[in-house]
This record gives structure tokens, C-alpha cells and sequence, in this order.
């Protein structure tokens, strides 16, 4: 009588014998009203009442133990109750009487159904960016009123406008304005003005996104009420900052009537989503133009080549190696380079770094992708906390979940004392994991519930604990194909995939080799005491014509073994010498200006002539200068004889 499910209790004729209070709570009805009630229940629907005489007879027998049915209370409200039903056997064996608890479902019902609706819709947003996706690279015009249209049908907003930033950022003008419910597209540029409604500019200096249920009222929103809000009936609106090259592109905003909407964080990440494909469809139309720009300057730079070929044979120097551009050696969170393709990838490091995005690095072993995952922690607004790296395949497959999460004493054999998680020690600030593509199965889901929800569990702990980490990942494998053999789940890789960087091998970045084997001799050079100033150009063509499998790893560990070996001022590397060592450059000649290069070639000849001005096979002789000439340059110069 005290379960909190109801008890009916009814003989072989269906009469009601005996209930609980809680079926009497249940049904509305007293006990003294359930007694002696007889088939058709007023409780139970008339066309219920055949399948009812069924089931009575399929519980006698000992059948359809548990059934559902739709019941009516006393005042007329209507749920589906639950039974689960059992024989009572009187001393002789004989069938007695049914019972059967029932429980009210409909509440459990409505939630399976709510969690089912809320499944398919993010299975909908996500196929809905997937296709999206596939748009970059075409006509940004086009491809944005392909976004507008889908992600608002997607997001179930009723108007979406995509906002440009001009005039230093205190003006936004609509480049596409959409209305859902007219399906159409206004051509007419929309201006807002900082100085008019400074509220909504100033917040996008603090946050990414803004999420408003009542734009009338909020101090963000309430100065656009009478102007925008009021005569299109909008109650509620969310606005993302969408990102161009180099700074903020503009805004992406979505608006609905609905007064009772409220944006929630799914709906936010898939915003903050469209909001980056719209970033790197912008950022593809900018780079389009910027290249038609290089073609223009790099026809330029043919005419200026030209001129410094023509000094370079005026100066009669040999093969000496000269860069074509300025300021390539650019140190970026301890990183050497010069090419156009990493440039590029440490532009993305740019845009993403301040941003709480996940990013994943993509790229073969040895291209840096630990040095760029230290880049985007160190220039993000979390640098004051720690970097945590964990190699995913360096950790045995038995404690990587401890590892990862932590233990609690006493959670498994060996646990002698708690121990602090690899994402608890992050907390704050970053996690790197390196070869993620190596984690086992059994932990992704771990992972994935971290992504979705930033909460972990330790392990022998009770219940969960909510972290502030950014993830960086980062793997030499195809992720994809690893999804499609199933060695990788699809939803951690889409978790990961928010923001992805191909690195690229040391072979498509050759403008860097010169570079690296000047960093890493000035390195080693400085560990083994070795003094190194020339490389023969016969050696740096090899180097730049070799594949590199090992990629930046391969070459410092040449160039080091280089140092090792070296007896003289000239870099000889082992399987790249040559025999013409007379045609070399200098190492460590980064200023380029037209004086450096001729007080060091001057520095060279002299040397080459064991400081002898004049006379015969003397410096001036090779220079083509008269004695007097070369002494005025090199007092000019600063050149003196070293004692």
C-alpha cells in the first residue's frame, strides 16, 4: 500500500478488489469509488474495452505480463499508463485473482520524444554545415544567399542579415538582408552607426556572440526597437562577429518574431559555425583578390631582379647567395620562416588563437604542429595558465583514461594516491593532444562528452567536474578515412574538425630551407663551439632539391651532425657534399642592404687575398678598384684588418 506506483487487484471477472492510495492520487478517484467497479471502466476509453477483455484473459493465463494503455482521471485529463501485471494463486494452485502495478509514462514519454526532436535537429544543423562547407571557393555573393536561406530554415529564424564593418569599424552596412517568410533577398544596403548605437558595438569588443530574448528591452539592443525591431514584430535575436584576412569582416545576425525563443547553446555553436564558413568564404574572395595584387608587384619584382643581377655582376661577386625579398625571417613564437605557405597557416594561428574554438593541426611528423599548438596558447587571452601536452600514443592503453581524467586512491590496483587529470591541469588555459588519431575507441566517447559538454569524470570519482579547457589536436593521420574504416568515431572527428590547419611538409615550403639551416647552425653552432660562414651553393641546391620525408626534424638533425663534422668555416653535410666548394654563400647574412652586401663581399675578397690592398693578385686587382678607391670604401664601410 505504500508503493508509489499504483495497485489494482481485480478477480477472473475484472471487478476491481483492491487499490493503493497512490492509483486512487493516479485516477483521481477514492478508494470507496474504485471498489466493486466492474468492466467498462469509466477510467479506461470505450474502444479500449475488447483489447482490455483480451489482456485480463492473456494475464490469467500467465501471458503479456506488461502492457500500455491510455487512461482517462476523474476530471477528464488523459495519460498513458504503464502496467505490469502478475496472477494471485489461491492454496490449491488455482488462479485467484490479477494485480497489476500501474505508473503514469506520459511525462517520460514527452521527454524521449523532446530528446529525439533535439537529436534529429543537431543531426540536421550538422548536414546543414557539411553542405555549406562545400561552398567556399565560389561566388561569395551566391554562396551567401545559399547560407542565408538554408541556415535559416535550419535555425527556424524569420529574417538573417549579414552585416560589413566600413569606416574603421563604426559603421555596419547589410551586404544581404533575407525575410524566411517571403523568401526574399533586399538589395538595399541597411546602415547602423557606432554613433547612434554605440551600446551594440562597444559589446562586441568583450564577446564573439551576442544571444538576446528580448531585444526590446535589453540595453544592447533597445535603441534599434523603434527603428528596426517594432515594425518587423522581432523579439529575439542572436549575433555572431564573422572574421575576414586580417580583422573582423562584419556581423552575422538572426532574427525571429517569437516571443518566447530563446536561442540555446546549440543553436550557438551551430551559428558560431556558419559564422566561420562565412569567415573563410570572405577570406577566399580576399585572398582572390590579394593574388591578383601579388601578380601586379611580381612583375615589379622581375624588373628589380633584374637590377640586382646587374649589381651583382658589377661587384663580380661568386654565387654569392642573395634573398629576393625583404623580411623574410620573421620569429613567430620561436618558429623560422619565410614562404608564402606557412605564412599562411600562421594567419589562421592569428584569426583562431583569441577565439575558445578547437583546433585541429593536420600534418605529417616533423612539420611543427607542437610549436604552432604552442603559437595559438601563447598568443590566446589564456597564455597566463598552462599548456598541457599529451602524446595519445606515447600512453599506455591501460592508464590513458587515468591519465587523462585522473584517479581517485583505491579506484584500481596501483592507486595509492589520487592523482590530478592531464584536463584538470589544463583547467584554465590548454589541451594539446598530439596524435589524437592514435586514441583507442573505448575513449573517444570520454573525449567527445568533454567537447559537448566541458565536463569530466575521475576515475573512482563521484559524479562530474566542469573544466574551462581549450582543445588543440593534432595528428599525421587522414581522420576520415580512419571514420570509414570505423577506427574513428564521426562525431569526435566533427567535435574536432571546428577549426582545421594543414601544415605543410618541409617539400612545399622549400623558401624555408635557407632559413632553417641559418637558425639551426647559429643553434648548433653556438652548443659546439664551431664558427661556420659559408655553405657552397652546390650543397643548398641539393637541400632544396631533396623530399624530405622527415620533414624540419630530418633537417636539424642533418645540419647538427653537419656542425659535428665540420672542420673549417664551411659547412660540408654529410651525403650533400660537392666538389666545387669554391662557388658558396655566407651564413648569417640577414641584413640585405646594398651596403652589407658590399662589405661583405669586399670582407671576402680580403680575405681570400690575406688583406693585401695593392699590387700584384692584391684586393683591389680582383675588385677592379685603384688602392686608393678601396681604402676610402672600406674606411666608409667600417672595414679595418683584425689584429
Amino acid at each position: 500500500m505504500s508503493m508509489q506506483e499504483g495497485l489494482l487487484m481485480v478477480d477472473l471477472e475484472g471487478t476491481i478488489m483492491k487499490v493503493n492510495d497512490s492509483l486512487c492520487d493516479i485516477l483521481g478517484y477514492t478508494e470507496a469509488e474504485l471498489i466493486g467497479m466492474d468492466l467498462p471502466y469509466p477510467f479506461a476509453r470505450p474502444e479500449d474495452y475488447e483489447l482490455m477483455m483480451e489482456i485480463k484473459d492473456k494475464v490469467a493465463k500467465g501471458q503479456a505480463p506488461s502492457f500500455q494503455l491510455e487512461f482517462i482521471r476523474k476530471n477528464g485529463t488523459r495519460f498513458i499508463a504503464s502496467f505490469l501485471a502478475g496472477i494471485i494463486y489461491d492454496d490449491q494452485g488455482d488462479v485467484l485473482a490479477i494485480f497489476a502495478t500501474i505508473k503514469d509514462i506520459s511525462e517520460d514519454l514527452k521527454i524521449k520524444e523532446t530528446l529525439k526532436q533535439i537529436a534529429l535537429k543537431s543531426t540536421q544543423k550538422k548536414d546543414v554545415i557539411l553542405k555549406l562547407a562545400t561552398l567556399i571557393g565560389e561566388d561569395l555573393q551566391a554562396s551567401l544567399k545559399k547560407i542565408a536561406t538554408t541556415s535559416a530554415e535550419a535555425l527556424q529564424a524569420d529574417l538573417v542579415t549579414i552585416w560589413e564593418f566600413k569606416k574603421d569599424k563604426t559603421e555596419l552596412v547589410s551586404k544581404l538582408f533575407y525575410n524566411q517568410e517571403h523568401q526574399t533577398f533586399d538589395t538595399e544596403g541597411l546602415i547602423i552607426k557606432k554613433e547612434t548605437f554605440p551600446d551594440y558595438f562597444e559589446a562586441f569588443k568583450h564577446k564573439n556572440i551576442i544571444n538576446i530574448n528580448n531585444v526590446i528591452s535589453d540595453p544592447i539592443t533597445k535603441g534599434f526597437a523603434k527603428q528596426f525591431f517594432v515594425p518587423n514584430n522581432i523579439a529575439s535575436r542572436i549575433d555572431v562577429l564573422i572574421y575576414g584576412r586580417n580583422d573582423h569582416y562584419g556581423i552575422l545576425s538572426f532574427e525571429t518574431k517569437n516571443v518566447n525563443r530563446v536561442f540555446n547553446a546549440d543553436e550557438e555553436s551551430f551559428v558560431t559555425s556558419i559564422a566561420s564558413i562565412i569567415s573563410l568564404m570572405v577570406e577566399s574572395s580576399e585572398r582572390k583578390i590579394a593574388e591578383n595584387k601579388i601578380a601586379l608587384t611580381n612583375e615589379k619584382l622581375l624588373e628589380v631582379n633584374k637590377e640586382l643581377n646587374l649589381l651583382r655582376n658589377q661587384l663580380e661577386q661568386e654565387n654569392v647567395y642573395l634573398r629576393n625579398e625583404l623580411d623574410l625571417v620573421f620569429n613567430f613564437e620561436e618558429m623560422v620562416y619565410g614562404s608564402v605557405e606557412f605564412s599562411n597557416v600562421l594567419n589562421e594561428i592569428e584569426k583562431v588563437a583569441p577565439t575558445n574554438a578547437t583546433v585541429l593541426l593536420l600534418g605529417e611528423s616533423g612539420t611543427g604542429k607542437e610549436l604552432l599548438a604552442r603559437a595559438v596558447h601563447n598568443i590566446s587571452n589564456r597564455n597566463s595558465k598552462p599548456l598541457i601536452k599529451v602524446n595519445c600514443s606515447a600512453i599506455p592503453r591501460e592508464l590513458i583514461e587515468s591519465e587523462l581524467f585522473g584517479h581517485k586512491k583505491g579506484s584500481f590496483t596501483g592507486a595509492y594516491s589520487d592523482k590530478v587529470g592531464k584536463f584538470e591541469l589544463a583547467d584554465g588555459g590548454t589541451l594539446f593532444l598530439d596524435e589524437i588519431g592514435e586514441l583507442p575507441l573505448d575513449m573517444q566517447p570520454k573525449i567527445l562528452r568533454f567537447l559537448q559538454e566541458g565536463e569530466i569524470e575521475v576515475v573512482g570519482g563521484v559524479g562530474s567536474k566542469k573544466l574551462d579547457v581549450r582543445v588543440i589536436a593534432a595528428t599525421n593521420r587522414n581522420l576520415l578515412a580512419e571514420v570509414q574504416k570505423k577506427q574513428f568515431r564521426e562525431d569526435l572527428y566533427f567535435r574536432l574538425n571546428v577549426f582545421p590547419i594543414a601544415v605543410p611538409a618541409l617539400r612545399d615550403r622549400k623558401d624555408d630551407i635557407p632559413l632553417l639551416v641559418e637558425h639551426f647552425v647559429d643553434k648548433f653552432g653556438k652548443t659546439y663551439d664551431k664558427q661556420i660562414k659559408y655553405i657552397s651553393d652546390d650543397a643548398m641546391s641539393k637541400l632544396k632539391a631533396y623530399n624530405w620525408p622527415g620533414n624540419i626534424r630530418e633537417l636539424e638533425n642533418l645540419i647538427e651532425r653537419a656542425l659535428i663534422l665540420s672542420n673549417s668555416d664551411t659547412l660540408v653535410i654529410p651525403g650533400f657534399e660537392t666538389s666545387n666548394q669554391k662557388s658558396k654563400q655566407r651564413i648569417n647574412c640577414v641584413d640585405l642592404s646594398l651596403d652589407a652586401v658590399l662589405r661583405n663581399h669586399i670582407l671576402q675578397v680580403l680575405e681570400d687575398c690575406n688583406w693585401k690592398i695593392s699590387g700584384s693578385k692584391s684586393a683591389s686587382e680582383v675588385l677592379g678598384l685603384k688602392p686608393s678607391t678601396l681604402r676610402d670604401k672600406m674606411s666608409k664601410l667600417g672595414i679595418v684588418k683584425p689584429n
